[in-house]
C-alpha cells in the first residue's frame, strides 16, 4: 500500500508544462494606427500574435478601461493546439478543448473543460499609446 501511494503522487503530480509559461512581455501599442482600429468601440477586442506565450488578446472595456489576456488556454496550455482561436461579444474560445472565457469580465472560465482564468497582463494608457508589461 505504501509503495501504491507514493507512485500515485509522483505520477500524479504536474511538470512545469502543465502551466501558462512566465515570459517577459514590455510593448507599446499605437492605438491611433488602422490595424487596431477595432478597438476604439467599446466590447471590442483584437487577437495579437507574437506576445507572451501565445499572443496576446486586448479587450476595450467601458471608457478608457482595457484588459489584456495571454491568448494560451489555461486548459492543458502545453498542448500544440491549446490557444485561443476567436473571440464573440466578450468570449474568447479555444478550439483545442472547447473552453470558453469572459474576457469581459476578468477572463474567467465559463466552459468546461477549463476552470482556471485566462493569464492577464498588466497596461497603462498615455495618450494613444498602450503600454502592455509584466
Amino acid at each position: 500500500i505504501y509503495i501504491l501511494t507514493i507512485s500515485i503522487l509522483i505520477f500524479s503530480c504536474n511538470t512545469k508544462d502543465d502551466y501558462i509559461q512566465e515570459v517577459y512581455v514590455n510593448e507599446l501599442i499605437d492605438l491611433s494606427l488602422p490595424a487596431y482600429s477595432e478597438l476604439i468601440t467599446t466590447g471590442s477586442s483584437i487577437l495579437i500574435d507574437n506576445i507572451g506565450v501565445e499572443g496576446i488578446i486586448i479587450y476595450h472595456g467601458i471608457g478608457e478601461d482595457y484588459k489584456v489576456y495571454d491568448r494560451n488556454c489555461s486548459y492543458e496550455p502545453s498542448l500544440a493546439c491549446s490557444f485561443i482561436d476567436s473571440v464573440s461579444s466578450g468570449i474568447a474560445y479555444c478550439g483545442c478543448c472547447s473552453s470558453a472565457f469572459l474576457i469581459s469580465n476578468n477572463g474567467e472560465a465559463i466552459n468546461a473543460p477549463a476552470i482556471l482564468p485566462l493569464k492577464t497582463y498588466s497596461w497603462s494608457l498615455d495618450n494613444n499609446m498602450l503600454r502592455i508589461f509584466n
